[in-house]
């Protein structure tokens, strides 16, 4: 589904957490049209934003993760900067907002 990275719960610890790394993580599942929509967008702004990594993890492959982040129900998309979360968006959004979350990490 995706030319973004995905992440599993160790990847996860050590790119997002541990480094600090400045990016995105799209929780999503591979059934879910909204999340396809979701994806559809941060696609189109990824080569926008060469420095800011996207990642995203299959909440039904990755359920820990869901639970870690206290995410109920997907698309989630979570801006960490630092290694923690700075700001999500739920659900779907314009490409705009998502533009704006990725400039202020």
């Amino acid at each position: 589904m995706s030319a973004f990275e995905s992440l599993n719960a160790a990847a996860f610890e050590e790119i997002v957490e541990d480094d600090g790394e400045h990016c995105l993580v799209l929780f999503s599942r591979k059934s879910c049209t909204v999340c396809k929509s979701v994806h559809a967008k941060l696609e189109a702004l990824k080569e926008d934003y060469p420095s800011v990594p996207f990642f995203e993890v299959d909440v039904e492959e990755q359920p820990g993760l869901m639970a870690k982040q206290h995410l109920k129900g997907v698309p989630q998309t979570l801006f960490f900067a630092d290694g923690e979360a700075q700001s999500r968006i739920t659900g779907d959004a314009s490409e705009d907002d998502f533009a704006d979350r990725i400039e202020a990490l």
